[in-house]
């Protein structure tokens, strides 16, 4: 078994949220109830920012738009296929990340990521 150890500094909770969403989309075709995330960086980035905050769905939209420079229906339409796939749910009007894929992200963070060749047994 090859091991390869990589060691980044993060500089806050956002964009550790955001490569953490990342790689989960990326590796070994991750899906969420039988459904695969396929998550674009736009996806990625709307789930670090609903990670960092607390807000109603009209502030974190307002806050996405200013942010990314994106439009209020891309906000939107990004909102939507999050919660098709259960990976945002709507806790009243509070957007919140579904608890199973949400982890302490003011805290360091190590991932083990074991992808098995499928030849061998």
């Amino acid at each position: 078994m090859i091991v390869q150890k990589i060691n980044t500094i993060i500089t806050d909770a956002e964009d550790l949220a955001f490569r953490y969403f990342s790689i989960l989309s990326v590796v070994n075709d991750f899906s969420y109830k039988g459904k695969k995330m396929d998550l674009v960086k736009r996806d990625c980035q709307l789930l670090a920012l609903a990670v960092s905050t607390n807000k109603d769905v009209s502030e974190v939209k307002e806050e996405f738009v200013e942010k990314f420079g994106s439009s209020m229906a891309t906000v939107g339409n990004i909102i939507s296929k999050l919660y098709k796939l259960n990976i945002l749910k709507k806790d009243k009007r509070i957007v919140r990340i579904n608890p199973v894929l949400l982890l302490d992200f003011n805290s360091d963070l190590a991932l083990q990521i074991v992808m098995k060749h499928g030849n061998k047994g």
